[in-house]
Order: C-alpha cells, then sequence, then structure tokens
C-alpha cells in the first residue's frame, strides 16, 4: 500500500528545480480552454449564432505549447476525467467538453509531426475539439452514458452535428471543412482506407478518428471499464491496422506510444514509474522516473531512468491511478 505524503507533487517540484514556466502554461492553456469551450457548447444550445473566435484564440495558444514542448499537455489529455473535473470546479461534460479537448491535443501532437500545415493544424485543432459535438441535443436530456455513447454511430448524431456546426462562427475560416472533418471521423473504416496521403482531409479525419477511439477506450466514463493505453492500442492495431494508411498508423503508434507521457507503470522491479519521455522505436523501453519504491514508499527524490540504458529492468504491467497522477502531475 502506498503511504501518503502531506505536500502534493502537483503543488511542489523536483528539489532544487523550480517547475518550468512552459509547465505552468500549459496547465492554464488547456484549463482555460475547457472552460471556454464548455461555455461556447452552452451556447450553441440556446443561440443561433455562436462566436467561436475565442476558443479559436485558445486552440492557437495549445497549438504554440505543442511545438515548444508537449509533455505537460499530453500528460493532461492522459489524465483520468476525475482529475480534470476535480481541478475545474465545473461541471463538464465528459464526452463532449473534456473528450474533445484530448482528442484535439493528440489529433495536433500528431499532425504537427506528420508535418501538416499550420493554417491546416487549425482546423485539424477546432474538428477534433468538436468531434463529438453531435452529443449536445441528447445530453441535455440524458444521463445515459451508454446510450449516448451507441448515439454517436446513428445517423441523428449526423443532423445534430451539422446543425451545431453550422452555428460556430470563426473569423476567416470555412467551417464547411469541420462539417466534412466530423462525417468523416465518424465513417465507416473501409471507406477511409481507400485514401492517400495526398487526400489531405481524408488524412486529417483518419487522425482524428485514431485519437478519438483511444481517449474513448483510455478515459473512464460514467460506464464500462477503462483501458490501459498498451491494451488500447492493441484493440487499436488489431482493428484498423489492415484499413488506415500504414504510415499514419505506425506515427500514431510512435508518437503516443503504448506507454503514452504522463502514464505509470509497474516496473519488474517492483516500483512504480512515471513516463516522462519515449524512444521513437523503442517504444518498450521509455524514459521513466520511479516516484514510488517496491515497498509502496514515495521515492525522494525520484530516479530517472533511461529504460534503453537499463536492459535488466522491463515494465510490467501499466497502472492506472488518480492519485499517482495527483501527486505526480508536474513531474517530467
Amino acid at each position: 500500500m502506498m503511504e501518503t505524503n502531506s505536500t502534493s507533487n502537483s503543488d511542489r517540484q523536483m528539489p532544487g528545480q523550480e517547475l518550468p514556466d512552459v509547465f505552468s502554461e500549459s496547465q492554464s492553456a488547456y484549463f482555460n480552454l475547457l472552460a471556454i469551450f464548455n461555455e461556447r457548447c452552452d451556447m450553441l444550445r440556446n443561440q443561433e449564432s455562436v462566436d467561436f473566435n475565442p476558443v479559436m484564440e485558445a486552440v492557437v495558444k495549445i497549438v504554440s505549447i505543442l511545438k515548444r514542448d508537449d509533455r505537460m499537455l499530453l500528460g493532461l489529455a492522459n489524465a483520468p476525467y476525475s482529475y480534470i473535473s476535480h481541478h475545474t470546479g465545473a461541471n463538464l461534460s465528459e464526452m463532449i467538453v473534456i473528450s474533445g479537448v484530448n482528442v484535439m491535443i493528440y489529433s495536433l501532437k500528431i499532425s504537427y509531426e506528420f508535418g501538416v500545415t499550420d493554417n491546416h493544424l487549425l482546423y485539424v485543432g477546432i474538428a477534433g475539439l468538436c468531434n463529438n459535438i453531435g452529443l449536445l441535443d441528447a445530453e441535455a436530456g440524458s444521463d445515459n452514458q451508454e446510450k449516448l455513447e451507441s448515439l454517436r454511430k446513428t445517423e441523428e448524431y449526423e443532423v445534430s452535428a451539422k446543425k451545431y456546426i453550422k452555428k460556430i462562427k470563426i473569423d476567416n475560416f470555412h467551417t464547411e471543412s469541420i462539417e466534412f472533418l466530423n462525417t468523416l471521423a465518424k465513417s465507416e473504416k473501409n471507406m477511409l482506407s481507400k485514401t492517400s496521403l495526398q487526400e489531405s482531409m481524408y488524412q486529417y479525419a483518419i487522425i482524428i478518428h485514431l485519437c478519438s477511439e483511444f481517449v474513448r477506450l483510455t478515459h473512464k466514463g460514467s460506464f464500462g471499464e477503462v483501458m490501459t493505453p498498451i491494451d488500447a492500442m492493441k484493440k487499436i492495431r488489431g482493428e484498423m491496422n489492415s484499413f488506415f494508411n500504414q504510415d499514419i498508423v505506425k506515427l500514431f503508434f510512435n508518437k503516443l506510444s503504448i506507454y503514452p507521457l504522463g502514464s505509470f507503470v509497474k516496473l519488474s522491479s517492483g516500483e512504480t514509474a512515471k513516463i516522462v519521455g519515449i524512444n521513437e522505436n523503442f517504444i518498450m523501453r521509455p524514459l521513466i522516473f520511479i516516484v514510488i519504491d517496491s515497498e509502496g514508499r514515495e521515492k525522494l527524490p525520484p530516479v530517472k531512468i533511461n529504460l534503453r540504458e537499463k536492459p535488466n529492468i522491463y515494465i510490467k504491467h501499466a497502472v492506472i491511478n488518480e492519485e499517482l497522477t495527483e501527486r505526480f502531475i508536474n513531474l517530467f
């Protein structure tokens, strides 16, 4: 059993180090976008036209941070919904708002690494953010998350999504492209498989689809069991590897990894560690910080190890633990 510590690692840093400005900036940008998007979703339900320029400004900020240092944003996107809800202090929709921000972050990460141009990144970002916007009508009158999940695959969802996207107003922005991307990302896999890398809209839709599936499988809502990232990756690979462009699938696995940044694992030594870096093409051997020793005590200070250089230590399994996220959110 892990021993508790009266001081949370979310409020303190590594000994002798200050929290990097980009980490504080990342947290501020992430929670700011949650608040703004949540507010605009409420407005979409009640107004015929909604100014989404503040949302776009927040997305531009996220893109800027991802290009400089993506670790904290990816860590927050991997955090349990309960952690995010606790720190916002607001009643946020898990399937529309929190999931939308997370899908957006993962989609932007993959798209940027894939070489998508800056102006197209913003379309990917808004489309990822609005990935489940068609649930706005249904969610207002239902707390049955399983029913909402099923609704995402229906024609009724598509009609609702188009209605709300038409309400979105962004300066110098072609919102019809968001409607097209939103529809494509929900399409059958065999439809998306007919495309090449040159067909950019389909390429972006594939990325959003993969990231949406990853977020859905690895984050527990109000029903079902959450999957560990490695199990989610295996499921995605098994279901999609024969359909989607192999370059995109490979990039998805190499950049997000089966042990994503910010996630926790149990080591063969009995210790618990946080993933703080990914060795591409060696995704089973990431960079880690050991945070809990084999006796369940907090490691002070945490010990950083590159598993590529420690062949005698290996990852036994992933760990999903909200307390660990809370205590070590700033550790990278």
